[in-house]
């Protein structure tokens, strides 16, 4: 069987997704990093059960890492003190801005260069959603005694998920074995002094209702003519192998993320 897709990847205007490119370029065009394709979760989303977690731990000062528009930092205003909201990309930082609430505040700042720019022992609670793993080496640092930790990172499939990479070779990464993120992630806790409470995987499964919807998760943050591309060569082979693979809530893939709860240690 011969390819289905072009080597997409190889576009001159492809950008790697997460990199400040690819967000600076999403915020010129959304000033949001905000999904655009429609979905359904198949139970409780990870991104809930990460909520109901941090929903109890809310307190005094917070800290979101890779905040992104602020529209989940928000949520935190009736709740805390102070709520402040850190992320590289400017254009994100403007929306956030336009929409802050009083006691809520947002830093412009890369925790690979930057580190984590505020004062010692000042947040009771310092959080991430699909954020960074960079910032955990400076984060006790800036934390009160017994403050609160909790993120939530993409976790490696270990073999399994990724069904897309199967559905639509060559558009999105197939699953493979092994731990990658997690061994990135373990290395920067061995460096943050945090005393780390559990770190377990949640499952999800996501369906994706029409062939349009695949089109617009891989081009995503990607320039008009790039999408333009993608649409010309591929949309053909995403809608026969959507149809090939759909049930009638849409093609399923199965993602997976660490929660990982830890406290200061002063």
């Amino acid at each position: 069987m011969g390819l289905i897709f072009p080597d997409i990847y190889q576009h001159p205007e492809y950008l790697k997704g997460q990199t400040r490119a690819w967000c600076n370029q999403l915020a010129t065009q959304t000033g949001k990093y905000e999904y655009t394709w429609n979905y359904t979760c198949e139970g409780v989303a990870a991104e809930d059960v990460f909520t109901e977690e941090l929903s109890k731990l809310i307190r005094g000062n917070v800290l979101d890492v890779g905040c992104g528009h602020g529209e989940y930092t928000n949520r935190w205003a009736d709740q805390a003190d102070e709520v402040i909201g850190y992320d590289m990309t400017e254009g994100f930082l403007a929306t956030a801005n336009r929409n802050s609430k009083s006691n809520v505040r947002y830093v412009l700042g890369y925790t690979h260069n930057d580190g984590l720019p505020f004062a010692d022992r000042y947040f009771n609670v310092a959080y991430t959603k699909k954020g960074p793993g960079s910032w955990y080496p400076d984060v006790n640092r800036i934390l009160k005694s017994e403050a609160d930790v909790l993120s939530l990172h993409p976790a490696d499939g270990n073999g399994e998920g990724c069904e897309l990479g199967t559905y639509f070779p060559g558009l999105f990464f197939p699953p493979t074995k092994g731990t990658p993120i997690l061994n990135k992630i373990n290395a920067y806790l061995a460096d943050s002094r945090l005393h780390v409470i559990e770190n377990h995987i949640l499952r999800e499964t996501i369906y994706i209702p029409t062939p349009e919807d695949i089109l617009t998760m891989v081009c995503f943050g990607q320039s008009e003519r790039f999408a333009q591309f993608v649409k010309e060569t591929c949309f053909d082979g995403i809608q026969m192998q959507f149809e090939h693979y759909a049930s009638d809530k849409g093609v399923h893939t199965t993602n997976f993320y660490y929660l990982i709860r830890a406290k200061a240690t002063g």
